[in-house]
């Protein structure tokens, strides 16, 4: 799957997931906070959009999402997050 694609294709998810996602200039990458009781997704907008794609999914592998329909692609790229690195 191309990697604007699976970006698009995260991005819906995060918000069926009422998770606003939000692009920024500052230093570092980014990642999933939260703030007055909502969730919210900041992404460094100067990532290249393979970089974006590994903090979203990267990010959304820390939630539970066994009970949400998510793209085969989409899922498999999340669930690389989830697992350990090799040693």
């Amino acid at each position: 799957m191309d990697a604007t694609i699976l970006l698009q294709e995260l991005e819906t998810l995060a918000a069926g997931l009422d998770i606003e996602v939000r692009y920024d200039d500052f230093e570092g990458q980014g990642g999933l906070c939260r703030y007055g009781g909502r969730s919210y997704l900041i992404v460094n907008r100067k990532l290249d959009t393979e970089a974006r794609v590994h903090l979203l999914c990267c990010a959304l592998a820390r939630l539970s999402l066994d009970a949400v329909f998510i793209r085969p692609q989409v899922r498999e790229q999340i669930e690389k997050c989830r697992s350990p690195a090799p040693a």
